[in-house]
C-alpha cells in the first residue's frame, strides 16, 4: 500500500512539474515604420529605441530600409521610447513615439516625420 501511495504522489509531482511552469520565450520582436506627413515611407532614417531612463536597457539603433521600416528583437517585456531622425546636429526631421513589447508578437509602430523645430523641447 505504501508503494502505491508513493507511486501516485511521485506521478502527481511529475505531472504538476511539467504543466505548472510556463517557459519564457525571450522573443519580443518589434517593427518601426517611418513615413512622411503625406504617408510616404522614408528610407535611410536613423531609428533609436530605448528606455527613457539612463543605462536602463540596451539601446536599439538602425536605419530604415526601402520600405521605410526597421525591425528589432528584445529578450524581455518592455516599454521603449522610439526616436527617428534625419540629419545630425541638429536633425532636419524628427519623429517620436512609444512601443510596448509583447511576447511572441511583432508589435508595429508608425512614426510620422516632421521638420525639426529647435524651439520645441523633446518630441
Amino acid at each position: 500500500m505504501k508503494k502505491i501511495i508513493t507511486s501516485i504522489a511521485l506521478t502527481a509531482f511529475i505531472v504538476l512539474g511539467f504543466t505548472s511552469c510556463k517557459k519564457q520565450s525571450f522573443n519580443y520582436p518589434f517593427k518601426i515604420n517611418v513615413v512622411s506627413e503625406d504617408g510616404t515611407p522614408l528610407q535611410n532614417i536613423l531609428v533609436e529605441a530605448g528606455a527613457p531612463v539612463p543605462d536602463a536597457i540596451p539601446e536599439f539603433s538602425g536605419y530604415t530600409n526601402e520600405d521605410g521600416s526597421v525591425s528589432f528583437t528584445y529578450t524581455y517585456e518592455a516599454v521603449l521610447q522610439v526616436v527617428a531622425t534625419r540629419g545630425i546636429n541638429p536633425p532636419s526631421y524628427i519623429g517620436c513615439g512609444f512601443v510596448k513589447l509583447e511576447e511572441d508578437q511583432t508589435v508595429e509602430l508608425t512614426i510620422v516625420m516632421q521638420p525639426y523645430d529647435p524651439s520645441q523641447q523633446g518630441c
